[in-house]
């Protein structure tokens, strides 16, 4: 037998760990470990209604982990508005949102003023209309993405350089 901390390990068992043991086996609060399987690519399957966690993924992810892309990445830049009211004033306001950006050659900082430039959306982009309920919350998202351009991708790489 094999012991670990004064306890007989059954390598059966624990080489896969349950929510609870996950958390234990971390060191971190549900809350967090709940962040980590949304945000961070925790290695882990949903088995019905149960997650489970390999040991050894769990050490290799940590293992892997950088924290220079983790500040990099919380560095991203994001401006928002939230607008609550009646679902059929809010379909207006995507209209008027929409006509507003074709008025304003597509610059998106006629919808939210707090940008400190201006962002065109160039004339090829995607559109991604997607459902989410996440707790007790349901989403319908509408987004529309293009891949970052010249000047915007060299000053980006500028930034993820320091």
């Amino acid at each position: 037998m094999i012991y670990y901390m004064g306890r007989e390990l059954n390598f059966m068992h624990d080489d896969i760990l349950n929510f609870g043991q996950a958390i234990e086996f971390l060191g971190v609060s549900e809350k967090t470990l709940i962040k980590l399987l949304r945000e961070e690519h925790l290695p882990a399957r949903k088995i019905g209604r149960e997650w489970r966690f390999s040991r050894e993924a769990l050490l290799r992810w940590l293992a892997s982990g950088d924290s220079v892309n983790y500040i990099n990445q919380n560095e991203r830049y994001m401006v928002s508005e939230d607008i609550p009211g009646a679902s059929s004033a809010l379909f207006g306001k995507i209209k008027e949102a929409v006509s507003a950006l074709g008025e304003h050659n597509n610059n998106i900082k006629i919808l939210l003023r707090e940008l400190d430039r201006d962002i065109i959306i160039p004339k090829e982009a995607t559109l991604r209309i997607s459902y989410k309920r996440q707790r007790e919350v349901e989403k319908l998202e509408f987004k529309i993405f293009w891949d970052l351009r010249g000047e915007t991708k060299l000053e980006a790489m500028k930034n993820e350089s320091f």
